[in-house]
């Protein structure tokens, strides 16, 4: 006796000889009827990517502004004292005792 397929596999098998271009427009047309705009969901996907660029700006702008800032800090407290590293103390040189 032979073995009859599964109703599961031969809708595998029909979906995977499928092209990919028939697929996207399968696709497109069941999201339609289901009522999903493409192009709001292609905007909401461009507006979210182009938000968590500009988050990325933000936190490395202001990450390289704070490593400067105590570059600088180190530099003006390396040439306060007469001989370098010599009586280099944060504490003092941030408030000012």
């Amino acid at each position: 006796m032979s073995n009859r397929r599964s109703n599961n596999d031969g809708q595998a098998a029909s979906l995977a000889n499928i092209s990919r271009t028939r697929r996207a427009q399968l696709v497109a047309e069941f999201e339609g009827e289901l009522g999903i705009d493409h192009k709001a969901r292609a905007l909401a996907a461009y507006e979210a990517k182009r938000w968590r660029i500009i988050k990325t700006i933000i936190v490395w702008t202001i990450a390289v502004m704070f490593f400067v800032i105590a570059c600088h800090k180190l530099w003006v407290m390396g040439q306060d004292v007469e001989t370098p590293f010599s009586d280099l103390d944060p504490i003092k040189s941030i408030f000012g005792e």
